[in-house]
C-alpha cells in the first residue's frame, strides 16, 4: 500500500493505526499493563506513556518546521529540556522520560494517548498540502518533512502495538 499522502489519508492512517493500538488493550487485564517486563523492562503503561510522550515531541518539532525555516530539533530540544542530563541519545531519552511519566496512572497515561492523538488530528486539519512539504532536521532520523513526521506516528503505534501484544502475550 502506497504511502498517505493527502491531509485525510494522513489522519484516516493516523485514526486506523491508533484504534488498533487500543484494540491491543482489549483483553489485557490491568494488572499486567503495570507490571513490568521481563527483567524490569517497560509494562504496557510504560509503553502507552512512551507513545504519547513520543508524539507530542515529535508533533511540536513539526509544529517548527511549519513556523520556522529548517528547524534542528536538537537545538530546540535542549531549549525544550534543559534539565535532560547530558548529550542527545534517543535511547536514554525515551527511558528519562519513561522515568518521568512513571508516576502517572495508567488511566492518566491513556487519557493522554488520546488527547495527545486529538490535538495531532486538529492540528493536521489546519495544514495546507504545501505544509506539509516543509522539513527540518530530525534528531534521528535526518531531513524529514511534516508529512513524513506524521506518517512516523502512524508506524510508531504499529510497531509498539507489537510491543503491547509481546508483553500481553507473557502476561
Amino acid at each position: 500500500m502506497a504511502a498517505p499522502e493527502t491531509i485525510a489519508e494522513i489522519k484516516d492512517k493516523l485514526m486506523v493505526e491508533r484504534a488498533k493500538l487500543l484494540d491491543a488493550l482489549a483483553n489485557v487485564p490491568r494488572d499486567a499493563m503495570l507490571r513490568p517486563y521481563g527483567d524490569g523492562g517497560w509494562a504496557i503503561k510504560d509503553v502507552l506513556a512512551h507513545v504519547a510522550m513520543a508524539e507530542a515531541v515529535n508533533v511540536r518539532f513539526a509544529q517548527m518546521m511549519v513556523a520556522h525555516d529548517a528547524p534542528v530539533q536538537l537545538r530546540e530540544f535542549a531549549r525544550a529540556y534543559p534539565d535532560f542530563p547530558g548529550a542527545f541519545e534517543l535511547d536514554k531519552f525515551n527511558a528519562w522520560m519513561a522515568q518521568r511519566w512513571r508516576a502517572r496512572s495508567l488511566d492518566d497515561v491513556i487519557a493522554a494517548l488520546n488527547q495527545t492523538r486529538a490535538q495531532t488530528l486538529a492540528w493536521l486539519e489546519t495544514l495546507t498540502p504545501a505544509q506539509l512539504e516543509r522539513s527540518g532536521e530530525h534528531a534521528v532520523w535526518g531531513k524529514q518533512s511534516v508529512k513524513g513526521m506524521l506518517r512516523i506516528l502512524a508506524i510508531h503505534d504499529r510497531f509498539h502495538r507489537g510491543d503491547i501484544a509481546k508483553r500481553s502475550d507473557s502476561a
